[in-house]
């Protein structure tokens, strides 16, 4: 039997810890070449909807230690807004408003059979919050305890656990563009943690005084204000380098990437680049549609130029061939992991075991997905 796999199950099984330990054992793994996986691919398409484009992502990998095979997927029909300080992001949905369609589907690599049909959201909040851990465990300052917060959704949400989880936080300084949701996020994180967590008018008041800065965002442009970064910062985001001002990519001495090999997924100099690739990062995105339907993707608005030679790959660091952070001023920085496929199989697999000791999901017939047809 295949088990059909809920948000609120996962819910029961996962926290920030046991995704900590798991991903970055399964990054290990992928080291010493017994994981593998395949980079986040996107497809752009026209959408019924005049606002917006259809957008598709993928992205999937295994891991031998857990037995599994994982691929996620993701349908949305994505639009842009503005808020009221000019601050441009990117929102979507499936269906309508208000509902999203993301799934993990999981295969046992020993017979290859169908195992799992999983909600990805809770688990997709988690494993992002924890790889952002994973960094911070290696890159910050030891003595880091204040984070500058920006973004109050659930991303900023499990990223705080995950800070929390390796260092020992005391003050959190949130910023967000709309304050309910800056205050709700400081009440509650408060009451988690049993900390401080202050909300603030601006990103630079969140940035200023903090040694880890994350920024947890939909935005195209950029919110971290690189002038207001204190020296030895580390500097988290979800957006690659979209995220970052002009200062920002001019003060961090080191990009640190997931990606053994960071080198494969630069573009050749020069190389033309449509917005929706721009929106997709360093995905590789296919985008289909003609010039009036390309003209409803607004352009990302990079500050700066980004001085590919800073990045360094955490294998280098795990090998000991790069030392990491240097000294206390040093400016260092995450972003763009490229190894989505092992942090959903790596998380995927650990949730599928407790689901399945915990008696948790609805099973239904795993020939349901098989077939006598050769394929």
């Amino acid at each position: 039997m295949a088990l059909l796999i809920s948000n609120q199950d996962v819910e029961q099984v996962l926290n920030i810890r046991i995704c900590l330990d798991a991903i970055e054992d399964g990054i290990k793994e992928y080291y010493r070449g017994d994981a593998i996986c395949r980079p986040r691919i996107d497809v752009w398409a026209p959408s019924g909807d005049p606002r917006g484009y259809y957008q598709w992502g993928s992205m999937e990998g295994t891991s031998r230690r857990s037995g599994v095979f994982a691929t996620r997927i993701k349908s949305d029909i994505a639009y842009w807004t503005e808020s009221e300080n000019g601050v441009k992001t990117q929102e979507k949905y499936c269906q309508r408003p208000g509902l999203f369609c993301g799934l993990i589907l999981l295969f046992s690599t020993e017979n290859g059979e169908p195992l799992a049909v999983m909600n990805d959201g809770y688990l997709q909040h988690l494993r992002v919050g924890a790889t952002a851990g994973i960094a911070a465990k290696y890159l910050a300052r030891d003595d880091a305890d204040t984070v500058g917060m920006i973004g109050s959704g659930s991303m900023a949400w499990t990223h705080a656990l995950a800070f929390a989880e390796v260092r020992k936080i005391k003050r959190i300084q949130v910023f967000s563009p709309t304050q309910k949701h800056r205050d709700t996020y400081a009440q509650h994180l408060s009451e988690r943690l049993g900390i401080e967590v202050i909300p603030v008018a601006s990103a630079e008041e969140a940035v200023k005084g903090a040694a880890i800065v994350s920024a947890c965002t939909d935005s195209i442009v950029p919110v971290i204000p690189g002038r207001a970064l204190e020296a030895g910062a580390f500097v988290c985001t979800v957006k690659g380098t979209i995220e970052l001002d002009k200062a920002s990519t001019e003060r961090v001495r080191a990009f640190y990437t997931f990606a053994p090999n960071h080198e494969a997924h630069e573009r050749p100099e020069g190389a033309v680049v449509s917005r929706a690739q721009k929106i997709s990062g360093p995905h590789r995105a296919y985008i289909a549609g003609q010039a009036e339907d390309l003209a409803r993707i607004p352009e990302v608005q990079r500050e700066g130029g980004f001085d590919r030679r800073k990045v360094v790959s955490f294998k280098e660091l795990f090998d000991g061939k790069d030392p990491g952070r240097r000294d206390r001023e040093d400016i260092l920085a995450v972003g763009g992991n490229q190894i989505q496929g092992i942090q959903f199989a790596s998380v995927g697999g650990v949730a599928y075991r407790l689901i399945k000791e915990k008696g948790l999901g609805r099973e239904f017939p795993t020939d349901w997905l098989l077939q006598d047809v050769r394929n």
